[in-house]
């Protein structure tokens, strides 16, 4: 019996152990980057302004491309400066809004920024939203003073579904949030890349024609319970 439980435990370590490196590092810098992503497909988004992009970007703090503001994680860039998001504290987020379309998230990367490690969040999650209101936690990283890249810089984490987190719903929005940081101080994250397949949504007028076909149905099946 005592084995059994002894094997269980080393199991369920062993496990557990697995899925915590499951997260695959792809390298540092711009290059590390998988590219393609949702927010700019075809590669070709302004670095400097907001053009050129597939999506819609809102952020808690520091809305912008320049002056190391939060928009700078959709910028295709890995750098110090202007390529990062950095400095405001505390619970800060940013995301990206596909409108009408909707995508169940495939993959993710997330790059940390070039200076100090206590800089980098120690609690951040992946969230989804189809309105804005109501989110979705589809990954969480919670390890107290503990940066998910070490103490390595401009370094790009990949994480997938099915190995790092469970194969989501599709969304319309997805967000990044940080609640904390490894130096409970300044917030920084350099680069964000969501992937994804384009789920199909029904029209409204599709939903307003199954309606109608319900409706019709039912009222056919009352003339005939009042004939009878």
């Amino acid at each position: 019996m005592m084995k059994n439980v002894v094997r269980a435990v080393l199991f369920a370590s062993l496990a557990f152990s697995c899925a915590a490196q499951a997260m695959v590092v792809r390298g540092t810098g711009s290059g590390a980057l998988r590219g393609g992503d949702l927010t700019d497909p075809e590669n070709n988004g302004n670095a400097s302004s907001y053009l050129n992009y597939n999506a819609t970007f809102r952020s808690s703090v520091e809305p912008f491309f320049y002056s190391e503001g939060a928009f700078n994680v959709f910028d295709n860039v890995v750098g110090g400066g202007d390529a990062k998001w950095c400095c405001d504290a505390g619970n800060v987020w940013v995301e990206a809004d596909f409108g009408t379309k909707r995508y169940v998230l495939t993959g993710f990367t997330a790059t940390s920024g070039n200076d100090a490690t206590d800089r980098d969040s120690d609690n951040w999650k992946i969230l989804g939203s189809n309105d804005g209101v109501n989110y979705t936690t589809i990954f969480a990283y919670d390890k107290p003073g503990v940066s998910a890249w070490g103490n390595t810089r401009l370094q790009v984490n990949e994480y997938l579904a099915n190995v790092d987190f469970v194969t989501p719903a599709a969304y319309s929005i997805f967000r990044y949030q940080s609640t904390h940081t490894v130096g409970n101080y300044m917030h920084q994250i350099n680069e964000l890349e969501f992937f994804g397949n384009q789920a199909t949504v029904p029209e409204p007028a599709t939903f307003g024609l199954l309606g109608l076909g319900l409706a019709g149905i039912i009222a056919a099946r009352r003339r005939k319970a009042k004939q009878v």
